[in-house]
């Protein structure tokens, strides 16, 4: 009777992590999930952030810019190699209207450790509860990190994306847009 009940929790594990691969990692970007958002987000909000250093902006600072905003942990090894290919992207694009934001949803202090030892050349933003709720309006349903959203320059949301993008599909996804 315990081998069948095992044998049947086997089963079902495997079957789930059959569907969470094939719906859930993917390696291109796809649109926002706005089915289960209550106030789905169409355009980049106008919202104040708080950098690591405890200044405050405003998203409007950024208002003629392609805006890609990446919801990233210490902790999260997708996240970090994720943030070395917005970083290069940054390098590249940022002269021709690119403009990457990073939003830690992580202890503020392993933010900044982290970004001491790992420094990226865009902004990085604290997060919390409201950033993760913001993240999930913007179709991230199941709260995953990395997050990343992409904003044309007239604002609208372009893409989202929960998990790592590789850095050809993000390449391929920005370009067109500046």
């Amino acid at each position: 009777m315990i081998t069948r009940v095992l044998q049947i929790l086997l089963i079902g594990s495997l079957l789930a992590g059959v569907w969470f691969a094939s719906h859930i990692i993917t390696s291109e970007p796809r649109h926002a999930d706005r089915s289960g958002a209550s106030s789905p987000i169409a355009h980049i909000p106008a919202y104040r952030l708080v950098d690591l250093a405890g200044k405050a902006h405003h998203t409007s600072q950024w208002s003629d810019k392609v805006v890609i905003l990446n919801f990233w942990a210490s902790w999260c090894p997708p996240c970090q190699t994720e943030m070395l290919a917005l970083s290069d992207l940054q390098d590249e694009w940022g002269d021709r209207g690119l403009q990457v934001l990073g939003i830690a949803i992580d202890k503020v202090d392993d933010a900044k450790t982290y970004s001491v030892s790992h420094p990226v050349s865009y902004p990085l933003f604290r997060g919390g509860m409201s950033e993760a709720k913001l993240s999930k309006r913007m179709g991230n349903r199941l709260l995953e990190l990395p997050f990343t959203a992409a904003f044309g320059r007239d604002g609208q949301l372009i893409f989202a994306q929960a998990g790592a993008i590789p850095a050809a599909s993000l390449r391929k996804h920005i370009e067109p847009l500046l």
